[in-house]
């Protein structure tokens, strides 16, 4: 899996964590924070911006509304980075270095990698 295949994966993901915000934002209690779902609905539809806009907009997603943190992609936080990280304990971030070294470096050697795989493997759930 090379750069641009993990981008394309991540920014699968966050179009998924888009509209299923957009979902959460529409049920009862969601109003609050319907302005942020449009935001990240807005980012998802432009993935060029999302490694430099994601970070701030998400920080304050999960700042704001902590009761959609379940519903966001762990995956995600490692992949925007910057402030993202601090919604991650150090033994997370660790685990998602090492899986970033090794989808690397199976890139240099090219070969495949897949994230998925790896990442369940490296949760014992394989």
């Amino acid at each position: 899996m090379n750069d641009r295949d993990f981008h394309e994966e991540q920014t699968g993901l966050f179009r998924a964590f888009a509209e299923r915000l957009e979902t959460i934002a529409a049920a009862p209690g969601g109003e609050n924070f319907a302005e942020l779902a449009e935001q990240v609905r807005s980012l998802a539809a432009t993935p060029e911006r999302l490694l430099d806009d994601g970070p701030p907009l998400i920080a304050r997603l999960l700042t704001t509304a902590p009761q959609v943190a379940e519903h966001f992609p762990r995956d995600l936080l490692w992949y925007l980075g910057a402030e993202c990280l601090h919604f991650m304990p150090d033994e997370e971030i660790d685990r998602f270095t090492a899986l970033d070294e090794a989808r690397r470096e199976a890139d240099a050697r090219g070969e495949r990698f897949n994230w998925r795989e790896a990442r369940a493997a490296q949760q014992g759930l394989n």
